[in-house]
């Protein structure tokens, strides 16, 4: 993989979520609040502790776990979609809760600061993911616990390679899409013990994927997209499991598609 130019990727991310905060917004707020669940159980959260989430979005995870600590920060390079996050925060009266703009790879915190770091959804838009778990881990006090759920693909080489270029055809941001065992390292290599972990399969309508990202039918990104993705019904060569079925009982079938998540949770030594 050539090297991702920091400053010009930190300008797609601003572009994409720039242009999709509603969209997306939407779409993250209305159906992740389990698996925010699934990390706040996980990480043990408790009523004491100082939290961070990294390239928090709308703030799913934030706002879900947030009458459940002391205080929870949510960082965003995007100033479109981190006003979402504070319009709804103040709707929901949420007085534990700030925000800040922030790059994930430098985060704005003191080394051993806080209990908890997690962040979803933003590992494969970062031009080092690495360093993203890096910074997670050096704010994090001895005991502290860190959380991650990201798209991931499987471990041959090639499989990866096609998923993540159908990724970046939808959407410009994606950088890379990590393996399990990339996972793994980044928490090892600093000092993060893992103590939970699973993975899900979560179905979609492959126009509906597109449209969270801001493509539509008659767009020549779309039309490459699904292409790509026709060619490999039958022989899953990007991991997405295509397949034609209905959506629903006696709706007409169409093009679906699987994005498997993982999720893993450490605590620092």
């Amino acid at each position: 993989m050539t090297e991702i130019d920091h400053s010009e990727q930190k300008a797609r991310i601003r572009d994409q979520f720039t242009r999709t905060a509603e969209v997306f917004g939407n779409f993250a707020v209305a159906t992740r609040g389990g698996e925010a669940d699934w990390l706040a159980k996980a990480l043990r959260v408790g009523r004491s502790d100082r939290a961070v989430d990294v390239a928090c979005g709308p703030g799913t995870i934030a706002l879900r776990i947030a009458p459940q600590v002391r205080w929870v920060c949510g960082v965003d390079l995007t100033p479109a979609i981190l006003s979402r996050a504070k319009e709804s925060a103040a709707k929901e009266g949420l007085a534990n809760v700030g925000f800040a703009i922030a790059d994930a790879g430098q985060l704005p915190f003191s080394e051993a600061s806080l209990d908890i770091a997690l962040t979803s959804y933003s590992l494969h838009h970062m031009p080092d993911a690495g360093q993203v778990i890096a910074e997670m881990a050096r704010v994090l006090r001895s005991g502290g616990r860190a959380g991650v759920i990201d798209i991931r693909v499987e471990e041959d080489e090639a499989v990866g390679e096609l998923n993540t270029r159908i990724e970046r055809i939808r959407d410009a941001s994606h950088t890379r899409t990590l393996r399990e065992s990339e996972f793994n390292r980044f928490f090892a290599r600093n000092g993060l013990r893992v103590i939970a972990t699973e993975t899900r399969d979560h179905p979609r309508q492959f126009d509906h994927w597109l449209h969270v990202a801001g493509l539509h039918h008659g767009d020549a990104r779309y039309a490459e997209a699904r292409k790509l993705m026709e060619s490999t019904v039958g022989n899953d060569a990007a991991g997405y499991h295509p397949r034609y079925e209905a959506a629903t009982p006696g709706a007409e079938k169409e093009l679906m598609i699987t994005n498997n998540v993982l999720f893993i949770a450490g605590e620092k030594e």
